[in-house]
């Protein structure tokens, strides 16, 4: 009989302290990043081709911070390099949201929905490109295989 009420006061002894140590001591403050730290963090994961460690970084930069197109102009390319198109294009459209004459945005806009076979709405950003910088060698060239496409597509079929 002894023992069992020393084993019971244990029990209650033990119990107490996990009730104590779950709710008297407090959670550790989760460690917050400066966005800077973070946006240099994500663009180098993005440099050495770590897509999805550059996307958990990027993610991490709030918005309404000075880096907050940068962290998701690299979102986006992330997005890119995956093949996740669609994205791409919501990460690039908060970057035009915040500096609408972006001309990567643009340009990486434009290829995003070619990827996505509208090849219209590529054709608009290129040449929104063209029209912030004439002289953008890579939106005329974009421009370039657009209106290729376009003929390519035009052409009737030979019927045999």
């Amino acid at each position: 009989m002894k023992s069992n009420l020393v084993i019971g006061a244990g029990i209650v002894l033990v119990l107490s302290a996990l009730l104590w140590f779950f709710v008297m001591v407090p959670e550790p403050e989760a460690v917050t990043y400066p966005p800077a730290e973070l946006l240099a963090d994500g663009k180098g994961h993005y440099e050495r081709k770590e897509y999805e460690m550059a996307l958990e970084a990027l993610r991490q930069v709030p918005d309404g911070q000075a880096e907050t197109a940068r962290a998701r102009y690299y979102e986006g390319m992330s997005h890119m390099m995956l093949k996740d198109y669609e994205a791409t294009v919501t990460s690039l459209e908060s970057v035009l949201a915040l500096e609408p004459r972006n001309t990567g945005a643009l340009n990486a806009l434009g290829v995003a929905y070619y990827k996505l076979g509208n090849l219209a709405v590529a054709k608009g950003y290129f040449g929104a490109v063209l029209e912030i910088n004439p002289n953008d060698e890579q939106a005329k060239g974009l421009m370039d295989i657009m209106a290729k496409l376009e003929r390519e597509s035009s052409v009737p079929a030979e019927s045999e």
